[in-house]
């Protein structure tokens, strides 16, 4: 038997405009409150293991800076640890976790721009600029005009004007961080607004630009590091290899630093880099010093590799971010809680104590971060 619905007493009927007012109002009450509950009885999202990594390692970044001062070197007490100061600074300021002792930190570090830029010849050294660079930006400040000076200009002049090295920044000996600082030079001028002229192409192709072309330029084409690159090649008609008289070779630091600057700026390398990263990798799924699938995982290594992957748009795998992590102090450390949150270097020494490592924990903070490096450090 089938049964006819009840009609509603509104059916075919004319509401007075104040029933139907009133009648709307308990409608949409209604509703409210079925979702309030809906929203109550949700519970609440748990973070994933990158998350309470990126969380805990943060804490234990900030609470490594003095009062009023600067991180101290892990070498001499005595001594700021200028560089990880900055890198710390802008890593905090991406995930908003900045307080009074980073500002104060900050200020700081913009107090002491030329004991941490300038080497021992008195040239401004490219890398620390662009580490200074990033961390300004990251405050919302203008590096062209911070603490009197314009960093922007400074980082620009470091570009050698010609012969074989044009287009590199800096006059410091390349052998063993050239294209590592290049890279990261181009990544720091490209959050400039408005961008500079060594990485504005002006309707041009920025892979014409001479600080953009000498890295390209320094990429492997051939053989099995093709994609990838050394810290530096002195002859371009010669494979990349190991040199037996500098001990460089292809490694994964400087590779992922090109790649970084590179992204950064728009342009693209001759050779996809992606198949290189990718093959490179360790047994554990992250990545050594030198490339090889063979060596040993290290997290600088495997934290800036990821941070190039994304770069790339290729989102690292869960075995990355899994042999990233171990090398994090956990709760589970029960004999090192203060170490919480900080990542260690493997030790020379099989057996050795694993120790917190200041640099390790801030390359491994870059692909935790929400959002690709170093475009997230802005405001």
């Amino acid at each position: 038997m089938f049964f006819e619905p009840t009609p509603s007493p509104l059916e075919g009927a004319t509401m007075k405009p104040e029933f139907r007012t009133h009648w709307l109002r308990h409608a949409l009450l209604g509703t409210l409150l079925v979702a309030l509950v809906a929203t109550a009885c949700t519970p609440p999202r748990t973070p994933s293991r990158k998350e309470r990594a990126l969380g805990s390692a943060a804490g234990w970044l900030a609470a490594q800076f003095d009062q009023g001062g600067l991180i101290p070197s892990p070498f001499d007490p005595n001594q700021a640890a200028l560089s990880d100061s900055a890198m710390a600074i802008a890593s905090l300021e991406a995930i908003n976790h900045s307080d009074a002792i980073t500002d104060a930190a900050y200020g700081e570090l913009l107090t002491r721009i030329d004991e941490y830029v300038l080497d021992g010849g008195g040239n401004d050294r490219p890398g620390a600029l662009a580490r200074l660079i990033i961390a300004v930006v990251s405050k919302g400040d203008d590096p062209r005009d911070v603490a009197g000076e314009d960093l922007v200009a400074r980082l620009e002049a470091t570009i050698v004007p010609s012969g074989p090295a044009m287009g590199r920044f800096g006059v410091q000996d390349p052998t063993y961080d050239g294209v590592y600082r290049q890279g990261l030079a181009l990544a720091a001028l490209s959050l400039v607004s408005p961008l500079p002229t060594s990485v504005d192409p002006a309707g041009g192709a920025v892979e014409d630009l001479p600080a953009v072309a000498w890295l390209l330029d320094q990429q492997c084409g051939e053989g099995p590091a093709a994609g990838g690159w050394m810290s530096h090649r002195t002859d371009l008609g010669q494979a990349c290899g190991f040199d037996p008289v500098t001990w460089v070779d292809v490694d994964s630091n400087a590779s992922a630093l090109a790649v970084i600057g590179l992204t950064s700026v728009g342009a693209s390398a001759p050779t996809d880099p992606l198949t290189f990263l990718m093959g490179s990798r360790t047994a554990e799924g992250g990545w050594s010093y030198n490339a090889s699938t063979t060596g040993t995982t290290d997290p600088n290594s495997t934290g800036l590799v990821m941070a190039a992957l994304e770069s790339l748009g290729s989102s690292p795998d869960a075995a990355a971010v899994d042999a990233l992590l171990d090398f994090q102090f956990t709760k589970a450390d029960a004999a090192q809680q203060a170490d919480v949150g900080a990542f260690w270097y493997p030790p020379f020494t099989p057996g050795d104590l694993r120790v917190p490592n200041l640099l390790a924990t801030n390359d491994a903070l870059v692909p935790l971060l929400p959002g690709v490096w170093p475009a997230n450090v802005t405001r």
